[in-house]
């Protein structure tokens, strides 16, 4: 009879332990939409950013999305690098993009893809704000 008292309690601390883990770990994100109106604008030192989302999906360890507005002159960032894929979708607005010492202009509706450690960046060569959208994801590594 002990023992089954024991047996109980330890599976019971296990689902316990195993709902924990699940809390802490990111939702799962499935098909959804975004409204653009209901995106938030927040304001930086550049201009604006819109988070998207940022989450775990069926295939991808993560997907993270946003929205950049620059003011005119400004830049993303300095040329920087980082193992992660990304698309960028130019809204509005004339960006120049730098990607690996060369550069590239670009307007409305273009797509920029940099490459994973490819030194890049962007910046708002126009007359007016620019804005894009930035796609980033992360594959499942192999364990």
């Amino acid at each position: 009879m002990r023992s089954i008292h024991v047996c109980a309690i330890a599976m019971a601390a296990a689902v316990v332990g195993s709902l924990a883990t699940a809390g802490a770990q990111k939702q799962m994100q499935r098909s959804t939409v975004f409204e653009w109106a209901s995106l938030e604008a927040k304001t930086t030192q550049t201009g604006a950013r819109r988070d998207v989302m940022r989450a775990p999906t069926p295939t991808l360890d993560e997907l993270e999305m946003h929205i950049t507005t620059l003011n005119v002159g400004q830049m993303s960032h300095p040329p920087h690098q980082h193992p992660e894929e990304e698309l960028l979708i130019v809204k509005e607005g004339m960006v120049e993009t730098l990607q690996n010492g060369k550069a590239s202009r670009l307007g409305p509706g273009s797509i920029i893809f940099h490459s994973s450690n490819d030194l890049h960046n962007i910046r708002n060569v126009g007359t007016t704000p620019a804005t894009y959208h930035v796609i980033q994801w992360r594959v499942p590594t192999s364990k």
